[in-house]
């Protein structure tokens, strides 16, 4: 695997002066930074630019917790070492912290300022913390933006104006290894705000994703409806899950996980 570039005539070329201007104007008085990191394209694509373009000090954090697939974690320090980036993984049982297990419709505030919390404790003072949050997130339902204006975490992508688009096309033109990955959101969002959130469950929908990617779809979200599952996946994979052989062994995967009935949505699950 090439080495991904660190020059900044890249990015200048691929999101517009302008925007990497701003960027590197907010950058500019950062000298300690601690970057939450997930291993998505927004998160790696920040890390790498305060550290390998902008020269800053940056200790890179991923927060590993029940709501974490054990092959986005891997996946996320794949990438660390290819770049390569210092990452810490720091343990957080999000499924303690206060309203978090009952699921209700606060459940991703609460999360989401439980684990700002843990990573500050973890770094101590004089550090900046910064999130890869972009400008089109302020346009969506995300109750965990709430949470890190509160907690102070800087969001130098949203505040400089850059959206995902302008992310993957600067992640490609470094040559970042996940610069087209698809999108996660963690295992969480997949139970039902009322449904009380456990270990098992999360894991049998971790297990039931786990396949579905290894049959080939990239984009997969298993959601739990009254003990069955429905399955949504890219519109570019729905042909590999209704292949014969793949379905037959679909099924019987899903009720070995214990899953009493299984829908596949025909609506393809939405891209960005």
């Amino acid at each position: 695997m090439k080495r991904p570039k660190d020059g900044i005539d890249g990015v200048r070329a691929a999101v517009g002066p302008e925007k990497t201007a701003r960027l590197e104007a907010l950058a500019a008085p950062l000298d300690a930074v601690v970057a939450a990191y997930s291993g998505g394209v927004d998160s790696t694509l920040l890390a790498f630019l305060l550290a390998r373009v902008f020269k800053k000090r940056v200790q890179a954090v991923l927060v590993k917790s029940p709501f974490l697939a054990a092959r986005e974690e891997a996946a996320a320090l794949s990438v660390a070492t290819t770049l390569p980036l210092s990452v810490q993984v720091l343990p957080v049982n999000l499924l303690a912290a206060d309203g978090v297990r009952e699921n209700g419709p606060d459940r991703c505030y609460r999360c989401k300022g439980a684990l700002m919390d843990a990573v500050i404790q973890n770094v101590g003072s004089g550090w900046t913390l910064v999130d890869g949050s972009h400008a089109g997130d302020a346009e969506k339902d995300r109750p965990g933006r709430k949470a890190l204006v509160e907690k102070g975490v800087m969001s130098p992508l949203a505040l400089a104006g850059w959206t995902k688009e302008d992310i993957r096309r600067a992640a490609r033109a470094l040559g970042l290894p996940n610069a087209d990955k698809p999108s996660q959101s963690c295992l969480a969002t997949r139970i039902p705000h009322g449904m009380p959130l456990g270990e098992e469950l999360l894991q049998r929908i971790e297990a039931a994703e786990d396949f579905l990617q290894e049959t080939g779809c990239r984009h997969v979200r298993v959601r739990w409806v009254s003990g069955g599952a429905r399955i949504q996946v890219g519109s570019a994979d729905i042909p590999i899950i209704k292949a014969s052989p793949v379905h037959t062994r679909l099924l019987s995967r899903m009720r070995q996980l214990g899953f009493s009935e299984i829908f596949v949505d025909p609506t393809p699950y939405p891209t960005d």
